[in-house]
Formats: C-alpha cells, sequence, structure tokens
C-alpha cells in the first residue's frame, strides 16, 4: 500500500532531488580542464607556435633514422606501438620501407579515441609528427636516397681485401675503395643480397683479363677490387661467420637517434605517437614523470613483439637465414636483450630531456625579502612557500631564507622573476624525492 505524503514532505523530497542533481553537476565540473586553451586548429598552429613545428620536423625524421634506420639493422624491437609495426616489418621484410605508412594507420584509431580526452595541442602537434613521419619515409622511397641510407653503416664486413697481402705484398692489407663495400647484415645474407655483384662474377670467370679489373653496374672496378669480391665470395659459399657484436652497436644508436626524438617531442608539446597518446593521458590526470609510464607500456608492447618474432623465427615461419642455415640462436639472444637495452636507454634519454613532473627545492637567500615577496604577489605565485629568518655566522647581520617546492622545469623561470627582483639573491636547488599528493602543475599544461 503506497503511503501518501503531505504537500510539504513533497516539496522536501522535491528539493533533496534538485540539490542532488546540482551536486552531480558539481561534481562532474571539478577538475574539468580546458584542453584547447590557445584555441589551436590544424592551420594558425602554424602561425602561434613556429617554433614547436619546426623542432617536431626534427623529431620526426631524427626518430625515423633512428628506428626504421639504425634499429631496424638491429633487427631489435622498438618502443610502444613501434614495436607491432616492427612484428610485422621484421617478419614481413617487403614492408619495411613503409614502416611510417603502417604507424600512421595504427594510429588512427588513437588519435581519435583521444582527440577530446588530450590537450588539442597535443594532438595536433603529434598528429604532425606523424604525417612528418610519412613525408620523410616517402623521400626514403626515391631509389638514390634509400640507397644512400641502406648503405649508412659503422662496420663493412669486406673493408679490408682478403688476401691483400698476397695481391699487393709491398702495401700489405689494404682497405676496400667505396665501389665495393659491403654493409654488415645482421641476418648475413650477403649471397642474396649482392647475388647480381656474384653472378656477374661467375659469368666472367677467374681469368686473366682480371688484371684490368671488371665492369659492374656501370662502374670500373680495379684488379684488386675484383679480386676482394672474388676471395670474399670464396668466404661465403664456404660458410661466413657473420659478427653479431653490430647489433649492440646499432641497438645503443637507435636508442640515441629515438631518445632524443621522443625528448624533443615531449619537450615541444608532441609526442612519437601510438602507446604515447595512453602515457599522455595517464600522466596528465595522475601527475606522473611520462618517462616511468613510457617504460611501462613499451615493455608491454615490446615483449609482445618479442614473442611473435621470436615464435615466426624459430619455427621457421620467417626465414632470414642464408640459404636455409640454420637461425643463428645467440643472435637472436642478443636482439632481445638489446631490445630492453634500447627501451630502458631510450625512456631514460627521454625522461632525461623532458623530466615533466619532476620536482626541486628552491632555497632563496635575501637581505631584501619585501623585493622578492612582492615579486611573487606580482606574478601570482603558485606555489606555497616558507619564511625563515636567520643570523648570518660570518657577518652577524639577518638573512631571510625563503623555501618553496617548485617543478624542475619551472625552475628557471621562477629564478629569472627573483633574480630581478633582487639581483643580489643566493638560490639554491635540490632535487625532491618520493612526493605524494596533488601538485600544481597549470603552468607546464599544454
Amino acid at each position: 500500500m503506497k503511503m501518501k505524503h503531505t504537500a510539504e514532505e513533497l516539496a522536501e523530497i522535491k528539493e533533496r532531488k534538485r540539490l542532488k542533481k546540482e551536486t552531480k553537476k558539481e561534481k562532474g565540473s571539478v577538475g574539468k580542464i580546458d584542453i584547447n586553451p590557445y584555441g589551436v586548429n590544424f592551420f594558425n598552429i602554424w602561425k602561434k607556435f613556429p617554433k614547436k613545428m619546426v623542432m617536431i620536423i626534427i623529431s620526426a625524421v631524427l626518430y625515423n633514422i633512428g628506428v626504421a634506420t639504425f634499429l631496424a639493422k638491429a633487427a631489435t624491437v622498438a618502443t610502444g606501438l613501434s614495436a607491432l609495426v616492427q612484428a610485422i616489418t621484421l617478419t614481413l621484410t617487403q614492408t619495411a620501407p613503409y614502416f611510417a605508412y603502417i604507424y600512421i594507420a595504427m594510429n588512427l584509431p588513437f588519435v581519435i579515441a583521444f582527440w577530446k580526452k588530450n590537450s588539442r595541442l597535443f594532438m595536433i602537434l603529434t598528429t604532425y609528427w606523424l604525417l612528418w613521419q610519412v613525408i620523410f619515409q616517402s623521400i626514403l622511397l626515391i631509389p638514390q636516397v634509400g640507397h644512400f641510407f641502406s648503405q649508412i653503416t659503422f662496420y663493412y664486413v669486406n673493408w679490408y681485401a682478403p688476401h691483400s697481402a698476397t695481391l699487393a705484398p709491398a702495401h700489405g692489407e689494404v682497405a676496400n675503395s667505396l665501389n665495393v663495400l659491403i654493409p654488415w647484415d645482421v641476418y648475413g645474407n650477403y649471397l642474396t643480397h649482392y647475388s647480381n655483384v656474384w653472378n656477374t662474377i661467375k659469368s666472367t670467370g677467374f681469368n686473366p683479363s682480371w688484371n684490368n679489373g671488371i665492369l659492374l653496374n656501370g662502374v670500373q672496378l680495379s684488379y684488386q677490387e675484383t679480386m676482394s669480391y672474388w676471395y670474399f665470395y670464396q668466404h661465403l659459399i664456404h660458410g661466413y661467420n657473420n659478427p653479431t657484436w653490430p647489433i649492440i652497436i646499432f641497438a645503443v644508436l637507435g636508442a640515441l637517434c629515438g631518445g632524443c626524438a621522443g625528448g624533443i617531442a615531449w619537450k615541444n608539446s608532441a609526442s612519437t605517437a601510438g602507446g604515447d597518446f595512453v602515457v599522455y593521458y595517464i600522466s596528465r590526470t595522475k601527475q606522473k614523470e611520462p618517462g616511468l609510464i613510457s617504460l611501462i607500456v613499451a615493455i608491454c608492447f615490446a615483449v609482445f613483439s618479442i614473442v611473435v618474432i621470436s615464435i615466426c623465427e624459430l619455427t621457421g615461419v620467417i626465414s632470414h637465414a642464408q640459404n636455409g642455415n640454420p637461425i643463428n640462436h645467440a643472435a637472436l639472444l642478443l636482439r632481445i636483450i638489446c631490445t630492453f637495452v634500447y627501451i630502458f636507454l631510450y625512456t631514460f634519454i627521454m625522461a632525461s630531456i623532458y623530466p615533466k613532473y619532476r620536482k626541486v627545492k628552491l632555497e632563496i637567500y635575501s637581505k631584501n625579502p619585501d623585493l622578492i615577496l612582492n615579486k611573487f604577489k606580482e606574478i601570482n605565485y603558485w606555489h606555497a612557500y616558507t619564511i625563515d629568518r636567520m643570523l648570518g655566522g660570518y657577518t652577524n647581520t639577518e638573512t631571510v631564507k625563503i623555501e618553496t617546492y617548485c617543478l624542475f622545469l619551472e625552475q628557471n623561470m621562477i629564478k629569472k622573476e627573483i633574480l630581478a627582483a633582487d639581483s643580489n639573491a643566493w638560490i639554491t636547488s635540490s632535487k625532491v624525492e618520493n612526493v605524494s599528493g596533488r601538485f600544481n602543475t597549470s603552468k607546464i599544461e599544454k
């Protein structure tokens, strides 16, 4: 049986519902951030932030060189979503030249999903970063340009001509010319990649006409260059022990380029896309270092890609080995180890360039504290500070210490304001560890 309410009770119930609705609205508005305070779009961003746009171009080119060139040569896995792309390009080598195209296609769902969650400046700049990746990759598809980058290495397998001491005993071991240098290949596929060279040499035969060298791909080789190719070919067909140590160097070079590219992108309000969309969102909402979150995300993606690539290579589904030779298990293990070396080195470099939420303690010593305090009021200083008066042991005069905590990225700006108010002030800064609780980060949120 329904109870009847008096008019007064009905009015009270109605008021409670109204208050409950208002409370919900207030709760929904708490912590709401304007994601586009600068009013940027894809067109006016060039005018509003030209310096950031230039740095984004540099970052995109540097990242492509680091990952698609150096890291690819070592066949190690990159960070974040790039690791999934590499799982494709390393197993299906014919897709390798299209790294950036696959990468931007995989990023489109992330761009759509986080367009209204992350800062608009961040999203636009990161999207431009992706577009510059594609443009640079398209340039690499030009045969002459692509060949130039494919030849970039620090180790050539035939740097010195085998038996050159026999060929030219007066000069001893003689370095080869650029015409015949063969860059190191992680899988040692020299017979396959240079089949046209070996076919030309085999077709001419080992004969006295080599005294004048042979014509190869329109280039006239000298006698010594021709003999160098011949002897290296003999090494290959009788079993060449391909070195694995270059994997370490290429992984480190890739990490240096990739880490710098990531740091430059983050420092200029963008990122290297992929998992960084998630990293940025978590970092901003939880006030955590992007480097730490990026490390966790990178490891997750990398482990998945490593498992896929390893299974494909170990089971023979994908075979990069030369002439059907068994896979080099030591090289595979080294590639896996170097993947984690890359991830940690990449994250360290990126976090060093852009320590977004790192905090420092500033201690300001001044004999004219009012000048500094007035400056704080003038700029509406956004952090708490304490004042302590003390007696100088050497001068026996009173000195005031103002202590405040701020973000690492803010400290130079704050120091500049302090010294503008009191040029004789003395400032020290020290790193702060294990900070918990909310902290005002409004000045660095973009």
